[in-house]
């Protein structure tokens, strides 16, 4: 279709698109801790019932039959914190036990292994327990115990059901969901009919910016890169407004985040934005006349390039202006600026003063559009069937 409508003309060749996201609800039933390793352990027995049901039934204990033949849900779950870990450490018990069997038993086939749902087990007793070996003897197995939620692994790393392990936690401003997140790009020049020309399917916890530069290769890889991508702030950052042109030739249009430094919400403070920066002499001059006495490229924390700047102790000791520049008690601690690479610290400073500007301002608002194509969304998926034309091809 999209072939077909840039052939006809209906695509505009280097146009304006914008693109927005919204979550995507797993078919999947939203578990507790104890409910989760409950489930998969469960879903773990059913698993090797089906393909291997004699080899099981030769040792499960019989009650296991009683504690896992039905969802946990389905209980009434015990009260207090106290019978919950003791319940928990039960079924991590029963787990272990499961894969003992499986993968240190000579006897046991090792195809069943193999079996995803018992991978996923292993895994889920990693991320869910861990084993205690203080006051073990060396003889002595160690003792599996229930992990506290601080220990966890992050959100984007284990698992929320046993039969949806791609289904993760998201949140986005103050919408939570377990699930995905889709990413809709669409044509939204002026007077022109709106298509969508790309869709970005991801797990819940992966950030908008993450996915600009493949949501730009994919367009590029259908012939469809506008010339101007209109989009929210989660969506950029200052070295992506950079390669966007370079690589594409696309100019990502969003807001900056601004400056939140306490000298940017001073009045009169000395923001990163009030100090020149000569790139070819490699120095940077403060407001008052001041230039610093190093200039040092270093890789951050995160692998972002970047190049720290310091201004000379003795300067800035004396200088009558240090309140709006300096916080720290120590009176002979200079100034020091953390500059990113040349274009993007320019472009950053350039679109921070535009996106004041109404003219800036009535080119974002193109943006706001695309949410009524998830209100479209959501009527398909109440069943108004009416919509899916509208869903594919609008008339604004």
């Amino acid at each position: 279709m999209l072939k077909q409508f840039k052939e006809k003309g209906i695509i505009k060749e280097k146009g304006k698109q914008r693109t927005d996201s919204t979550h995507v609800l797993a078919a999947i039933r939203n578990l507790n801790r104890l409910e989760t390793v409950a489930e998969t352990l469960r879903a773990g027995l059913n698993a090797v019932a089906t393909v291997a049901p004699e080899w099981l039934r030769s040792w499960v204990p019989h009650e296991w039959f009683e504690r896992y033949g039905r969802a946990l849900e389905e209980y009434r779950l015990p009260k207090g914190v106290t019978a919950r870990y003791k319940l928990a450490e039960t079924i991590g018990n029963d787990g272990m036990q499961l894969l003992i069997a499986i993968y240190e038993q000579e006897t046991t086939p090792q195809w069943l292994r193999q079996i995803p749902a018992i991978e996923i087990l292993r895994q889920t007793w990693v991320h869910q327990y861990y084993i205690d070996y203080t006051n073990v003897k060396d003889d002595e197995p160690g003792k599996l115990c229930w992990r506290n939620a601080a220990d966890l692994p992050p959100a984007g790393q284990h698992f929320d059901s046993p039969y949806d392990t791609d289904a993760r936690y998201g949140n986005k401003r103050t919408q939570t969901w377990t699930g995905y997140k889709v990413h809709i790009t669409e044509t939204c020049d002026a007077n022109d009919v709106h298509l969508i020309t790309n869709v970005e399917t991801t797990q819940a916890h992966l950030s908008d910016v993450d996915q600009t530069q493949p949501i730009h290769l994919s367009l590029e890889a259908k012939g469809l890169s506008p010339k101007e991508h209109i989009v929210d702030a989660g969506y950029v950052d200052s070295e992506l407004l950079v390669k966007s042109k370079i690589d594409f030739d696309i100019e990502l249009i969003g807001p900056v985040r601004p400056n939140v430094s306490w000298q940017a919400k001073t009045p009169g403070g000395y923001d990163i934005s009030k100090f020149t920066v000569d790139w070819s002499a490699k120095t940077v001059t403060c407001p008052q006349g001041q230039k610093s006495t190093t200039w040092t490229p270093a890789i951050d924390n995160w692998g972002n390039s970047g190049i720290n700047v310091k201004f000379p102790s003795k300067v800035c000791r004396r200088c009558d202006f240090r309140h709006l520049c300096i916080k720290s008690k120590n009176e002979s601690e200079p100034r020091k600026l953390r500059l990113r690479p040349q274009e993007e610290h320019q472009i950053l400073q350039t679109i921070r003063k535009q996106q004041e500007t109404d003219e800036w301002k009535e080119r974002y608002n193109t943006r706001a559009g695309v949410e009524g194509t998830w209100e479209q969304c959501d009527f398909v998926r109440s069943g108004q069937k009416q919509a899916i034309a509208n869903h594919f091809l609008r008339i604004n």
